[in-house]
């Protein structure tokens, strides 16, 4: 799996929801899973034709996205890189108008009709200075998302 990156992450956080990973991992990969796990707070655009994970090139460009506060104002420019995928995780390698890296990789865990899903981001601010701000920011955002997940598909 995913080697983790040596910086100390903004945030490293596990959830467990009631849905198997076979079931689980292509909502998780889609547009519009990745936006009902960020929404209403936050939402990215995708390429209108979609996009698969199972076909993506490794360690380059694939596609830019807005992420839009609120679903309507643009708030930073997301060049989306993939760095590694497997069957059940994948490791995000992308940069940002704002960030300098970003680095998120996520784990599924099959657990029978469960699932642990894990995430681990880390990002390099442009502005070094801003380090502090940002990474309380991304720990609000995924902590956010684990919430959707849980409220999604909660545990039994």
């Amino acid at each position: 799996m995913g080697e983790t990156s040596p910086l100390t992450p903004a945030i490293d956080i596990t959830s467990h929801v009631q849905r198997p990973v076979h079931e689980l991992w292509p909502i998780v990969t889609s547009a519009a899973g990745v936006n009902a796990e960020l929404r209403p707070l936050i939402s990215m655009t995708f390429p209108s034709g979609g996009f698969d994970f199972s076909t993506a090139p490794l360690n380059q460009p694939l596609f830019n996205s807005w992420i839009l506060l609120c679903g309507i104002l643009p708030v930073d420019r997301h060049t989306f890189m993939l760095h590694e995928i497997g069957p059940s995780h994948f490791v995000e390698t992308s940069h940002t108008l704002l960030q300098k890296r970003w680095r998120h990789e996520r784990y599924l865990t099959d657990q029978g009709d469960n699932t642990e899903i894990r995430d681990v981001v880390t990002v390099v601010p442009r502005l070094t200075f801003m380090r502090p701000l940002t990474n309380l920011v991304v720990a609000a955002i995924f902590r956010h998302r684990h919430k959707r997940l849980a409220r999604l598909y909660p545990s039994a």
